[in-house]
């Protein structure tokens, strides 16, 4: 079973973003983060992805665990990288020649127009950039996927379809593990 556990969890970045803070997150738990702005919601998935150190506390995750991570904003370097070829970069460099396909796949699952899939990110609407940021972070197909304000910049249909496109992931017990 793969978990991610808190126990105590504190940051401070000046202020104290979040004290005390216990949670345990299991294989198939679809879990939300509300809070007002500048609350370390941001921060918080950071940590969980291993990339900012808590102030206290102790974070454990499952040994082999694979962390997917959808940051709220592309990054500028990125701009000029066309949309395929930025799905595509999440993948170890030596496997893209061989599994490049996946993300073709991410872009067709999260419903892409063909038309979109070479044009340089930079030139795609905030909500088309928002959606790019999420076949990302799931082409690696992460045992979990942390998702930094996932709705940002998309309307109600598209936020409709992508609850649809998550609710069709593949839960742990939907998983066959090499059995037939």
């Amino acid at each position: 079973m793969a978990t991610i556990s808190l126990r105590n969890a504190g940051l401070r970045s000046g202020n104290v973003l979040f004290s005390n803070l216990s949670l345990t997150l299991s294989d198939g738990d679809r879990v939300g983060l509300v809070a007002a702005n500048g609350r370390g919601k941001s921060t918080l998935l950071r940590a969980i992805l291993g990339s900012t150190e808590l102030s206290e506390g102790e974070l454990t995750r499952s040994r082999g665990l694979t962390v997917g991570y959808v940051p709220q904003d592309v990054p500028e370097e990125a701009f000029a990288i066309p949309l395929r070829d930025f799905v595509e970069s999440a993948l170890p460099a030596p496997d893209r020649k061989s599994e490049g396909w996946r993300a073709d796949v991410a872009l067709d699952a999260i419903g892409f127009p063909l038309e979109l899939v070479s044009r340089p990110i930079g030139q795609l609407s905030g909500g088309w950039q928002r959606l790019a940021l999420i076949a990302r972070g799931w082409v690696t197909e992460p045992d979990v996927l942390l998702l930094d304000e996932p709705t940002n910049h998309l309307d109600l249909g598209r936020i409709l379809a992508l609850e649809s496109w998550m609710n069709a992931l593949p839960r742990p017990d939907d998983r066959h593990y090499g059995k037939p």
